[in-house]
């Protein structure tokens, strides 16, 4: 009974684990090797990053807006750090801002993850030129089949409690075709035109995105492709990576650059 009880304990704990974990795997990144990459922090249960599109504006995935009720949050409580490789400690070159304004795509699907956008206004732009802060270059061509991207993102090393380092991390993800991801076990056809899926699919991966990355970039070349939407396996199989096409979207988020009417706190999407 006591083996039972200890074995029920051990597997619950590796699952608070992966439930908890940002990322698996992955190569410590270089400072400055990819300025656009933000973590944007809440004191909420939401872990979430973003893109700097614009030297006031950050591009991130409408989920990481809203609460655990699914109303839209505050922008007083979102903060963005940018330009530091590690989370917990602060280096010399981070840059903190606060958001102002919250403008989610008018047609986002809170189910289906469809038009899963949303820009951020800060309260004042980044200073740039920097070393380890920059706009992203997004990409308007399509992106082929096959082509190896890197996915940038934040993974805890060993370590309890505080003295766990969360630093930023990346890997390749090579670009899959629409119908194989949509043959996957846990998609069934839910990958649509404007996302795009990379990343492990019918095999397990030990580099793969978990919880707290979402809104994260793909980037292709060093331009920036995709937004990390869903398909968050922590390198599991039949569960691919996808993400919001951004080509897709270039007009609505350049329009947000200059939007002056923002929606309400509490606000819920139109589907719910």
């Amino acid at each position: 009974m006591k083996i039972l009880i200890l074995l029920f304990a051990f597997c619950a704990l590796a699952y608070a684990d992966q439930r908890n974990a940002r990322l698996v795997g992955g190569t410590p990144a270089n400072s400055g090797q990819f300025p656009s990459t933000v973590a944007i922090e809440t004191p909420f249960a939401v872990l979430c990053n973003g893109v700097i599109v614009d030297q006031q504006h950050v591009l991130t995935a409408a989920q990481c807006v809203f609460n655990e009720n699914r109303r839209l949050m505050d922008p007083f409580w979102l903060t963005i750090v940018a330009g530091d490789l590690q989370l917990m400690n602060q280096g010399a070159r981070r840059q903190t801002r606060k958001v102002s304004r919250i403008n989610v795509h008018p047609q986002f699907n809170i189910f289906t993850r469809e038009h899963d956008l949303a820009v951020l206004r800060l309260n004042e732009p980044f200073d740039l030129p920097s070393n380890t802060v920059d706009v992203a270059r997004r990409r308007t061509s399509i992106t082929s089949i096959g082509e190896t991207c890197e996915f940038a993102g934040w993974g805890e090393t060993a370590g309890t409690g505080t003295s766990v380092n969360v630093n930023q991390r990346y890997f390749p993800m090579v670009i899959n075709d629409r119908d194989a991801c949509n043959g996957a076990a846990m998609h069934a056809g839910g990958v649509m035109e404007t996302m795009i899926c990379a990343g492990n699919t019918a095999v397990t991966n030990a580099a793969a995105p978990c919880h707290g990355n979402m809104g994260a970039g793909l980037y292709c070349n060093r331009e920036l492709v995709g937004t990390l939407s869903f398909g968050i396996n922590c390198g599991g199989a039949n569960n691919p990576p996808v993400f919001t096409q951004v080509r897709n979207y270039r007009r609505w988020i350049e329009e947000q650059f200059s939007e002056t009417t923002g929606l309400p706190p509490n606000w819920s999407p139109a589907v719910l």
